[in-house]
């Protein structure tokens, strides 16, 4: 039997490398998405481009997706002109977006009532691990429908967890930026403290990477702090506040209290605010030095910690 027919809809950050990866695994790959300069690059290099999400659907085994929202996702799938509607019988759609759980369920309860399998699979990594293969996949999906698609995932990732059924993917994915959202503003924060008091923050740095706080975002993240900021951004700090707007109301929803993390994402707010939502993510640091009156690229003058007469708190 030969390889499923494959098509992908979304080619933007990840979609697109994602998609090349599957062309140099030897996968027919039909491609769909609002930009035709995004569709005529892959075709340039292999793949079958569709002007629609439906055109896609007809020819598809396999119909991948990475999308940005909720929206996108109900519009693609079971909207007026939804894609279900397209696939045979049969056929598994596998979806990638970072999006809310409720929306891929409610599209695997729509798939079942077609004999479509879903599954949910949100990716931790960015481009470069995207276009090495070397992604984590979240996976959200029956036992049996994750052992037919395996082998196309492992094209994708290196590590992959089924975690439970669709829906699940996206929960532990909320998790996960979660926890990498809120580290970014505490990381800031830190660092922030740090140079007040007039700390080598590449002396904090060290320290903290040969202690207890070593982890592997403290150090990819400081050194880059430490420096000038870049407008390059594997992962934007426009999505980060999306996906940290979306666990919160995912709290909210399940009555789960979630009050660092929205918290944080005010951060995020105010950092996009002062047009800084294409930034990486982590430079909502530097919204806390600035509030701070910090610099974190330099040295901060020396505090005079006996000013006080050495009293302190008293803590």
């Amino acid at each position: 039997m030969g390889k499923p027919r494959i098509g992908f809809i979304g080619l933007g950050t990840m979609g697109r490398p994602m998609a090349l990866r599957l062309l140099e695994a030897g996968y027919e790959v039909m491609v769909s998405d609002r930009r035709p300069e995004a569709t005529r690059a892959l075709e340039a290099v292999g793949a079958i481009a569709m002007p629609t999400p439906l055109l896609v659907a007809d020819r598809a085994d396999v119909l991948m997706s990475c999308l940005p929202t909720d929206n996108e996702l109900f519009e693609v799938y079971i909207g007026p002109e939804g894609a279900l509607e397209h696939l045979r019988p049969g056929a598994i759609v596998i979806d990638f977006s970072t999006a809310t759980p409720m929306m891929i369920q409610r599209i695997a309860a729509d798939a079942a009532l077609r004999q479509i399998q879903v599954v949910d699979a949100p990716v931790c990594g960015g481009p470069v691990e995207a276009q090495q293969g070397r992604l984590t996949l979240i996976v959200g999906a029956e036992p049996a429908v994750f052992e037919q698609v395996l082998s196309i995932l492992q094209v994708l990732g290196q590590e992959i967890h089924l975690v439970g059924g669709p829906g699940m993917g996206k929960v532990i994915k909320l998790v996960h930026n979660l926890i990498a959202g809120s580290a970014l503003v505490l990381i800031g924060e830190a660092l922030t403290l740090a140079a007040n008091a007039g700390a080598d923050l590449h002396k904090v740095f060290e320290v903290v990477r040969s202690s207890s706080g070593d982890w592997q975002l403290w150090n990819e993240v400081v050194p880059e702090l430490l420096r000038p900021p870049t407008p390059v951004a594997n992962f934007r700090l426009d999505l980060m506040k999306k996906d940290l707007e979306l666990a919160v109301r995912l709290g909210a929803d399940l009555g789960s209290p979630v009050p660092l993390t929205a918290l944080s994402h005010q951060f995020y707010v105010a950092a996009s605010a002062q047009g800084m939502g294409q930034a990486p993510a982590h430079e909502v640091a530097r919204i806390i030095a600035r509030l701070g009156n910090a610099h974190l690229e330099r040295a901060a003058p020396l505090l005079d910690l006996a000013a006080d007469g050495g009293q302190g708190d008293g803590a």
